[in-house]
């Protein structure tokens, strides 16, 4: 018995594409969507039209230099490739520095963003951990957290009514190789406390107008705007770029939630840099 295997003509093209450079297969098919790259790279057409296969960090690099040309509904057709230029987009701080600056400019962006992070942290505790570890670990985004949580009235009642966080504030400094430069000598949560405010540093980027056409494209685009605020999240080193420029707003939506604020009191509690710069000597026995 003799078994026909019939193979789709498509099939087979695109097997032999993925042999082939992009130029030799622009020259075969003239059709850009058509044309494929080995995983990992993006496709993009270059501003003299021909197309070339580059790393996300590059595509971005041609994109703001005006040397190449970004195309949505090529996008659109490559999963891969969309899902590669949003981890590239959310790991460029100057680009995302510019996406902060868009979300405060949109409070519904912000409103509805904040809202589903919530939600995303009460269902996996680890992304509170993402958001709370570079806060906490860096000296200058500490001081920061401490003015967020010092003017949240219901995180610093429930910080005042807290015997385990109390205690822990007025027991000797733990060992530890970092945050002592920070130590207080008042209680950050006692009545002589004073307010310390810090001054962000933002990143700028280039503002070429092919990178805002970029920009636009993807922030319109909802499904991806919610897959990069989801990149974003899930990243502590993201988290920690992000804080530099809306340390309050995010903490604010962190413990307006009465169950967070309990879960981010506990982490606070176990990280011994954090504690030990508000660490200092009970009142009573001072002298």
């Amino acid at each position: 018995m003799i078994l026909t295997i019939v193979v789709s003509p498509l099939l087979f093209e695109n097997s032999f594409a993925q042999q082939m450079s992009v130029h030799q297969q622009w020259k075969k098919f003239t059709d850009v969507d058509m044309l494929t790259c080995k995983s990992g790279n993006l496709l993009i057409q270059k501003s003299n039209g021909n197309p070339a296969c580059v790393m996300p960090s590059t595509y971005l690099k041609l994109i703001d230099r005006g040397y190449g040309v970004y195309d949505q509904s090529l996008m659109n057709k490559n999963p891969e490739m969309m899902n590669n230029l949003m981890n590239s987009m959310a790991s460029n701080e100057k680009l995302m520095s510019h996406w902060h600056e868009m979300m405060q400019n949109d409070s519904t962006m912000m409103m509805e963003t904040l809202n589903d992070w919530v939600l995303q942290m009460k269902n996996n505790p680890e992304l509170l951990k993402n958001m709370l570890s570079p806060m906490t670990s860096d000296p200058e985004l500490r001081k920061k957290m401490i003015d967020a949580m010092k003017n949240h009235p219901q995180m610093e009642t429930h910080l005042k009514l807290d015997s385990a966080w109390m205690d822990s504030i007025h027991q000797p400094m733990m060992d530890s190789g970092m945050g002592q430069e920070m130590h207080q000598s008042g209680c950050i949560w006692c009545s002589h406390y004073e307010h310390n405010s810090m001054k962000s540093h933002g990143m700028m980027m280039s503002g070429s107008s092919k990178m805002m056409d970029m920009i636009h494209h993807v922030w319109i685009n909802s499904e991806m705007t919610k897959d990069i605020h989801t990149l974003m999240l899930e990243d502590p080193s993201h988290m920690a770029m992000m804080s530099n420029q809306m340390m309050e707003p995010i903490l604010n939506a962190v413990m307006n939630d009465e169950d967070l604020r309990e879960e981010m009191i506990e982490l606070m509690l176990q990280h011994k840099d954090f504690m030990n710069s508000i660490r200092h000597e009970s009142p009573e026995t001072a002298h």
